[in-house]
């Protein structure tokens, strides 16, 4: 199989302290990495400590997340997320909407985001969950045409796609060059009573679940979609493996989903170098 170019998400490997996740993620095959906001607060390591252990390991940061209501404008954890960005490379903030605002109203503070972001070379993905107040790819889609930004686009994520009952079809009228990441993981047959339980403790490993991802990574393939691609599975089951178990068997998942859909994620840069 060919070199896969595939990140980790923050949230495969939740438990792991920072340098146990990223040398666990490198020795597995992962090319990238995905941080919390928390990640960084929490690990009680300077910037330069924090960089040296990425480049160590041939790393990059792909997305950094951090959840407020950013409708209600800039957060004060904001300068110092803007600030990490800046000193470790980051190339997108992973956005939710979780407040219970109109969707007309979002349109104006994500735009405002986006530009206070650009500043300092970082895409926005807004993702969309069937639980938050942005549920479906039509709805992040009329925030992002309406904000009209150049930075500013759409994370697909595969659990979320599957629940919010997307379909191929969906991805019709939005442009390949306005999804700016995809999040692979996978989902039980029958949903749960609770979505957001489910889909913080009981996803499955791309491939291994009942939603038709060769269908989705097919269509996304044949609409010109070529964008970084991560392995996100919050699984109560996978977080019982040490991290290194944990961090191969989710890049083995995600690199044979990819191959048998024929699908190449791109290589990216970091906003030290070229966002887009």
């Amino acid at each position: 199989m060919p070199e896969t170019f595939l990140t980790c998400s923050a949230n495969t490997l939740r438990f792991a302290d920072l340098p146990t996740r990223v040398s666990a993620a490198a020795a597995a095959g992962f090319t990238g990495i995905g941080l919390r906001v928390t990640d960084y607060l929490n690990a009680h390591m300077a910037d330069g400590d924090i960089r040296d252990l990425i480049d160590r390991h041939g790393m990059r940061v792909l997305e950094l997340e951090h959840t407020w209501d950013w409708a209600c404008g800039a957060d004060p954890v904001e300068e110092t997320m803007f600030s990490f960005a800046d000193r470790i490379g980051v190339r997108q903030l992973n956005l939710p909407m979780y407040a219970p605002h109109p969707l007309p109203d979002l349109v104006e503070p994500f735009a405002a985001l986006c530009n206070r972001a650009a500043d300092h070379g970082l895409l926005v993905g807004l993702e969309f969950l069937p639980y938050s107040h942005v549920r479906t790819l039509g709805q992040a889609w009329e925030v992002v045409a309406a904000a009209d930004r150049p930075n500013a686009g759409i994370i697909v994520d595969l659990w979320h796609w599957f629940r919010s009952g997307a379909q191929p079809a969906d991805l019709a009228g939005i442009a390949a060059s306005a999804i700016t990441s995809l999040q692979l993981c996978d989902v039980l047959a029958e949903p749960g009573p609770d979505l957001a339980d489910e889909a913080r403790h009981r996803r499955l490993l791309p491939g291994q679940g009942a939603g038709d991802t060769r269908g989705v990574l097919q269509a996304l393939r044949e609409g010109g979609v070529t964008v970084p691609v991560s392995v996100e599975v919050f699984s109560d089951e996978l977080d019982a493996q040490p991290a290194t178990v944990a961090a191969r068997l989710a890049f083995d998942a995600g690199a044979a989903t990819l191959h048998r859909a024929g699908l190449t994620p791109s290589r990216w840069t970091t906003n030290l170098e070229e966002a887009r």
